[in-house]
């Protein structure tokens, strides 16, 4: 699990399982926001996504962050996909946010470091056994 902060109406913690085999940063609409209605995102684009729920497709709607912070890393305003489906419980953190950070997993303390570049990621991230 990955704490991530995201600014959209409010500020929230939101806790993603890092997939880098999901193309996209999915949650569903409670995870993100609880006095969010679908009604509310019907200028969205949407998508239908399978991998979810078994045997079937869910609906996913595009949403704009007004931040999106990974770790230590602020990465400015990001779009991620919603859905008022309840059958999905998972919030999950895709390639299309990963691509844009460095990630390295430290076998020795258990713990995923995110870097802006590499000078931050030869500045932070040092593998040593504890």
């Amino acid at each position: 699990m990955v704490e991530c902060i995201i600014v959209g109406r409010d500020v929230n913690m939101i806790k993603f399982i890092m997939d880098t085999g999901a193309m996209f940063t999915c949650c569903n609409s409670k995870t993100f926001d609880i006095r969010l209605h679908e009604k509310d995102m019907s200028d969205s684009e949407t998508k239908l996504l399978g991998g979810f729920v078994k045997g079937s497709s869910v609906k996913f709607y595009k949403c704009r962050m007004k931040q999106f912070t990974i770790g230590n890393v602020d990465m400015g305003e990001q779009n991620i996909w919603i859905t008022f489906d309840e059958r999905v419980t998972d919030a999950v953190l895709g390639m299309d946010i990963l691509q844009q950070v460095i990630f390295a997993a430290n076998p020795y303390n258990k713990k995923m470091y995110f870097c802006e570049d590499a000078d931050d990621y030869n500045d932070n991230f040092e593998l040593e056994a504890v």
